[in-house]
C-alpha cells in the first residue's frame, strides 16, 4: 500500500475491516519501516499542532498512537510527549477521546526508564491542560504498578507533587489521583502532607469531597487502594482486532459501561484499626491530639 493510500485509509477508515490490513501491514510484514513512518508522521503533527482541530487528523493520530504502543516504538516518545504538550492537544482533545484515554497506556510503556523528572516538570506547568495532567498522573502510576519505578521513587515524586503542584492544576481529577497514589505507596507515611495539600486546595476539592471524608481512604490501607488501582491498570496491547474496535467505538463503549470515576471505583469502607477518640494522639503521628491534627 502506497503511502498517500495509507494516511487516506486511517483519516477515514470506519470499520476492523478496512484499517485492519494497513495495520498489519505495518507490524508485520513493514515493521523495519514504522519507526521512520511513525517518525515523519509525528513530527508533522509537532510542526503543524493546529491539525488537531480537524477530526480526520485526530483519527491519524490516532491510528500513529496505537501503531507506536502496538510495535512498541520507544524512539517517538519524545515526539509523543511534544505533541501531549502543546496548547492545541488540550483544545480539541476531551476526556471521551480515545486520544486522552490512551495516554497513560502508551507513555507508560514509551517512557524511558529515567522518565520520570520529565512527566513530573509537565504536571508542574501550568501550561499543560487538566486532561493531559490526569493522564500523566496514571503514567506514574503505570510505571509504579509495573514495577519501573519503585517505591521509593514514586513516594519522593509524590511528596514533590503534593508540595508543589500549582493553583491552577488542581483539578479535581488530578487531585485525587495524586492522593489516591499516595496512600497505596506511601499509607500514613504521606498522610500529614496529604492533608496539607488538602487544606491548601481546599476551595477547589471540598465541593466534592469534604475534609472529613478523606480519612476514609487511609482506613481503607494501602494494599486495597493498591489492588484498586491495579484493577482499573491496563498493561500492554492485546489483539490488533479488540485494539482496534477500542479505538473506532470508544467513546460508545464508554458511554454505555458508564466507567466508574476514581471514587466510585473504591471498595466499601470498613475500617481495619479501631476508631480513633478525639483526645487520643492522632495517628499520624505528630504528636497532636486527634482532634487538633487530622480529626479537625
Amino acid at each position: 500500500m502506497e503511502l498517500h493510500d495509507r494516511l487516506s485509509l486511517f483519516r477515514t477508515g470506519e470499520t476492523i475491516e478496512a484499517l485492519q490490513p494497513a495495520f498489519q501491514e505495518l507490524l508485520t510484514e513493514r515493521k523495519e519501516e514504522l519507526p521512520e513512518f511513525l517518525q515523519t508522521l509525528l513530527t508533522g503533527f509537532g510542526e503543524e499542532p493546529r491539525r488537531l482541530a480537524d477530526p480526520a487528523e485526530r483519527r491519524l493520530l490516532s491510528c500513529a498512537f496505537l501503531l507506536a504502543g502496538m510495535a512498541p516504538c520507544p524512539q517517538v516518545y519524545p515526539l509523543l510527549l511534544g505533541i501531549l504538550l502543546s496548547p492545541e492537544f488540550g483544545e480539541n482533545v476531551g476526556r471521551e477521546d480515545w486520544l486522552s484515554s490512551e495516554i497513560s497506556r502508551l507513555l507508560g510503556i514509551l517512557s524511558p526508564e529515567d522518565g520520570v523528572p520529565a512527566l513530573v516538570e509537565a504536571l508542574l506547568d501550568e501550561r499543560v491542560c487538566p486532561v493531559v495532567s490526569e493522564q500523566l498522573m496514571l503514567t506514574l502510576s503505570c510505571r509504579w504498578i509495573s514495577r519501573r519505578d519503585g517505591d521509593g521513587v514514586f513516594l519522593e515524586t509524590l511528596g514533590r507533587l503534593l508540595r508543589e503542584l500549582p493553583e491552577k492544576k488542581v483539578d479535581f481529577e488530578v487531585a485525587m489521583g495524586l492522593v489516591i497514589n499516595a496512600v497505596a505507596v506511601g499509607g500514613d507515611q504521606l498522610k500529614p502532607q496529604v492533608f496539607a495539600f488538602y487544606k491548601a486546595h481546599a476551595a477547589q476539592l471540598s465541593d466534592r469531597l469534604a475534609e472529613k471524608n478523606l480519612q476514609n481512604f487511609f482506613d481503607l490501607g494501602k494494599q486495597r487502594i493498591k489492588t484498586m488501582l491495579t484493577s482499573n491498570y491496563m498493561g500492554g496491547y492485546g489483539p490488533l482486532p479488540a485494539e482496534l474496535d477500542r479505538l473506532l467505538h470508544y467513546a460508545d463503549i464508554a458511554q454505555k459501561e458508564e466507567e466508574p470515576t476514581t471514587l466510585k471505583a473504591l471498595p466499601p469502607i470498613t475500617r481495619d484499626r479501631p476508631k480513633v477518640g478525639r483526645n487520643e494522639p492522632c495517628p499520624c503521628g505528630s504528636g497532636k491530639k486527634y482532634k487538633h491534627c487530622c480529626g479537625r
